[in-house]
């Protein structure tokens, strides 16, 4: 008797798995041109706003939920730290607001979690710095405030979403929308593609380059 929620496959379904592996990859990769053929001139754009904030002395703020939480740490870190070792530049000032464990705990205990963020770019946002929300669903409230809070602040906004946008579209100054539905992953997949286009060209505008791919 099966147990609930198992499916029939076993490990010795080889020939089937292989297939599954040949048709998720493929498709990841035709989300993946498709975005980028629909979206060429604002990941430009998004680049360009990034690149001027830092040039003007700015921050980048990142947050996002759950792999969203992660790909804006990695970003971030990839501006603070680096992004490719051919590349010698100074840090660039980014912070991933969703970091701080012992912020994000206190928040969601005395504020509410949809609050934690639009508190922290409250802390670290000002006039002339950006935030970038990620949402592979583009329904997370906690990331909507924060667009609202950074506003306030006369920040500008970057919205990586999913799906058909949710309510978090026509939110921020600049979006690119992954049309995917139904679960996450793929989505993630292709925000973290756009953001290490949009970390290269920054590279590229501040005036360090690197000739490799």
């Amino acid at each position: 008797m099966e147990e609930q929620g198992r499916c029939a496959c076993r490990l010795e379904d080889r020939p089937h798995y292989e297939e599954m592996v040949l048709e998720t990859m493929l498709y990841s990769a035709r989300l993946k041109e498709r975005v980028a053929r629909e979206n060429s001139a604002v990941i430009v754009a998004m680049s360009r706003l990034m690149a001027e904030t830092f040039e003007g002395g700015g921050r980048v703020l990142f947050c996002g939920n759950g792999g969203s939480a992660a790909d804006a740490q990695h970003l971030a870190t990839e501006l603070t730290i680096r992004y490719r070792s051919s590349v010698q530049r100074p840090a660039l000032a980014a912070i991933a607001l969703s970091s701080d464990s012992m912020a994000l705990t206190a928040g969601a205990n005395d504020l509410g979690y949809d609050a934690v963020f639009a508190r922290l770019v409250e802390a670290y946002g000002r006039e002339g710095d950006l935030l970038v929300g990620i949402s592979t669903s583009g329904n997370s409230q906690s990331v909507a405030n924060a667009f609202m809070a950074a506003q306030e602040r006369g920040m500008n906004c970057i919205a990586l979403l999913g799906g058909d946008g949710g309510a978090m579209k026509g939110k921020a100054d600049l979006e690119i929308v992954v049309p995917h539905t139904g679960s996450a992953d793929r989505v993630q997949e292709c925000h973290i593609a756009i953001g290490h286009v949009i970390i290269d060209l920054v590279e590229r505008m501040l005036g360090y380059c690197t000739s490799s791919r």
